[in-house]
């Protein structure tokens, strides 16, 4: 990770008795694409504003450059807020909704001209400059609200679900397009989202939060492929979570732990905490990480059998749900050259040891 720009430093937030963030700290980069990932309620929009300075710490300090700034008031933040309702000001055209900041600052005429004339090139609206809010699509109003915002040049953009009044297609396209600006910019973005798809597609590390706190904190890869609890593993993205039960002690940090799963022997990574023998825990297994096997069980593998309950296509995919014998329910997706077994029938799946993960929380 680059320079540490933006720095929380146990930070509290309480409204009357409920606490609404819980000594969070966080350390976020020069030119870094951070997402606050959760579900509602869960801290990430009022850390947000925090840093933007519209609400004040309970306790705790936000430092940024190397020094505190959670006493300034917004405007004396080198920081911009994007909101998802855009709030553009509806009698003013593109050009001067993007040029009202620079204007109130009293930037010389030549220099606005020049700056406005770039961002709105950065974002494809050059030719809209003279139109008003009303006569743009959502999409063009949002990158009205991204010109705004960057022709200020802040060192930090703060994205409160920009992109949650947009349909879907145009959703994905806009992920795609903030993601390319912002590295096109090398500008820090901090982005709040409860959709777990947009965050892993745009951002370098996701902070995903829960009733305050920060429950895991990392790239998207390492958020998806190696979740810290059952939490994570549940909210980021579809996967399997089967009961298990240690099946003998493990030291932390060592290779491999043996499970009982379904009343068989399985192995998975061993997870960072101890386990001991007898203990209750959850092995995850993503749907796309398994695959239909006949005959012998290929090695290295976990296998499973399961009677068929269900196959829904789904396009590119069949998503396969399976019975096994304990009663839980095993989903797994079949590309388009697989052969989906018939319901009723038993099913063999495997899955490569090392994709399992084993959750003590």
């Amino acid at each position: 990770m680059t320079d540490s720009l933006v720095e929380l430093r146990s930070l509290t937030k309480r409204f009357g008795d409920f606490v609404a963030i819980d000594d969070v700290s966080l350390h976020i980069g020069a030119g870094e694409f951070l997402t606050l990932l959760g579900a509602s309620g869960s801290g990430k929009t009022t850390t947000l504003r925090m840093i933007a300075g519209f609400e004040q710490p309970t306790a705790g300090e936000i430092w940024m450059d190397g020094r505190p700034i959670h006493f300034l008031p917004p405007y004396k933040r080198n920081i911009n807020t994007v909101f998802q309702n855009y709030a553009l000001f509806p009698h003013m055209s593109v050009w001067d909704n993007v040029s009202y900041g620079l204007r109130m600052r009293h930037v010389a005429k030549p220099e606005i001209t020049e700056r406005v004339g770039q961002v709105l090139e950065m974002v494809h609206l050059e030719q809209l400059a003279r139109r008003a809010p009303r006569q743009l699509s959502g999409g063009q109003q949002q990158r009205v609200a991204l010109a705004r915002a960057l022709v200020n040049r802040p060192k930090v953009l703060l994205l409160d679900e920009p992109l949650g009044a947009l349909d879907l297609k145009l959703r994905k396209e806009m992920q795609l397009e903030l993601k390319h600006l912002q590295t096109q910019v090398g500008i820090t973005f901090v982005y709040v989202t409860h959709d777990q798809e947009e965050a892993l597609t745009m951002s370098n590390r996701i902070a995903l939060m829960r009733a305050g706190r920060i429950e895991q904190l990392g790239s998207p890869q390492d958020i998806y492929d190696r979740p810290a609890t059952r939490y994570v593993a549940d909210f980021i993205g579809e996967t399997n979570l089967l009961p298990a039960r240690v099946a003998s002690p493990v030291p932390a940090g060592s290779g491999r732990v043996t499970l009982i799963v379904d009343g068989q022997p399985l192995l998975a990574p061993a997870p960072a905490s101890a386990t001991s023998a007898g203990q209750e825990v959850w092995l995850s297994v993503r749907p796309e990480g398994m695959s239909l096997v006949n005959g012998a069980t290929p090695g290295d593998h976990n296998v499973l059998d399961g009677t068929v309950e269900e196959g829904i296509y789904a396009g590119s995919l069949t998503k396969l749900r399976l019975r096994l014998k304990d009663g839980a329910t095993l989903v797994l997706h079949l590309g388009p050259s697989d052969h989906a077994v018939p319901v009723g029938r038993t099913a063999r799946v495997a899955w490569p040891v090392d994709h399992g993960v084993c959750l003590v929380g």
